[in-house]
C-alpha cells in the first residue's frame, strides 16, 4: 500500500476508534478517579497506528529503569511521530506537554487533558512557566513525564540547543532525568510532512541521571544537568543519515 494511503487509513481508523471508545472510557476513568484506563486505551492504538503505517520500533535500554521510580524523560525531537513513538517505546503511563490547540480537538482534547497532559503556550512566558510548574507537581506526585528539551523539531536531525525550562522542571520535580535517543523518525516523517513512510526507528533509553546527586547551587546544577543530557543525546545522533528500510525489528 502506498504511504499516502497507509497514512489515510491509519488516520481514519484511529479517529473512529477515538470517537467510539473515547467517551465511555473517559466516563469510567472519571468515575473511578484513575487515568490508567486512558493509558490502556491509547497505547494499543498508538502501536497499531505505527504498525499499520509500516513503522517498526527497536527499543533498547528499558532494563536501566526501575519500575518503582518515576522519571522525567528527555528525548531529542526531529519529527511529528516522536511523541507516539516514545510513548509506545517506553511502555509506561507517561504525561506530556502539548500545544494548547491540541486540547481544543473534540474528544481527543478531553482525553489528553484527563490523562494529565499539560497544555503550553510558548509565546506566553508566564503561561509557559505555569505549565512547567504543573508538570513538576505531577513529577512530585509520582508520575512519569516526557518533555522534548529542544523545544521544537530539528530540521536536519542534529541536536538543537536545549532550553532551560525543562531543567528547572527537573530540579523542581526532584526525580531522575533520563535522556532518550530517537533515530529514524525524521526519515519516517520530516518536519512539516503529513505522510508517514514505512521504516525502522531506534529508541535507546540512556542511564538515569540523579539530579539530587549533582553538587552546586541551583544554576550550576541546571547547567551541569543540561550539559550531561546534551552529551548523551548528541552521542548517538551525529552519525551519517541512514536509508530507511522496512526491515523487521522488535515491535514496541
Amino acid at each position: 500500500m502506498a504511504p499516502r494511503l497507509r497514512t489515510f487509513f491509519v488516520a481514519v481508523v484511529l479517529s473512529a476508534y477515538l470517537v467510539i471508545v473515547g467517551p465511555p472510557v473517559l466516563l469510567v476513568a472519571w468515575l473511578i478517579g484513575s487515568t490508567r484506563m486512558l493509558y490502556a486505551l491509547a497505547v494499543p492504538a498508538i502501536r497499531f497506528g505505527m504498525w499499520a503505517a509500516g513503522v517498526r520500533i527497536d527499543v533498547r535500554g528499558l532494563d536501566r529503569l526501575d519500575e518503582r521510580q518515576n522519571y522525567l524523560f528527555m528525548p531529542n525531537h526531529s519529527s511529528n511521530v516522536d511523541p507516539p513513538v516514545v510513548v509506545a517505546a517506553l511502555r509506561r503511563d507517561v504525561r506530556m506537554m502539548g500545544k494548547a490547540s491540541l486540547f481544543r480537538i473534540p474528544v481527543f482534547g478531553r482525553v489528553i487533558r484527563q490523562a494529565g497532559f499539560v497544555p503550553i503556550i510558548r509565546e506566553d512566558r508566564d503561561a509557559a512557566i505555569n505549565s512547567g510548574n504543573q508538570a513538576a507537581e505531577l513529577l512530585r506526585q509520582g508520575h512519569d513525564f516526557v518533555i522534548f528539551p529542544e523545544g521544537t523539531r530539528s530540521r536536519d536531525g542534529n541536536l538543537l540547543p536545549l532550553k532551560k525550562g525543562p531543567f528547572f522542571m527537573a530540579q523542581s520535580g526532584g526525580v531522575p532525568v533520563v535522556p532518550v535517543r530517537v533515530r529514524g523518525t525524521r526519515e519516517v516523517m520530516k518536519k512539516g510532512g503529513k505522510v508517514i513512510y514505512p521504516g525502522s526507528v531506534e529508541v535507546e533509553v540512556c542511564a538515569p541521571i540523579d539530579v539530587t546527586a549533582l553538587e552546586g547551587d541551583g544554576e550550576s546544577i541546571r547547567e551541569r544537568l543540561r550539559t550531561r543530557v546534551t552529551d548523551e543525546l548528541r552521542g548517538d545522533l551525529t552519525g551519517p543519515e541512514r536509508r530507511v528500510t522496512p526491515q523487521g525489528h522488535e515491535r514496541a
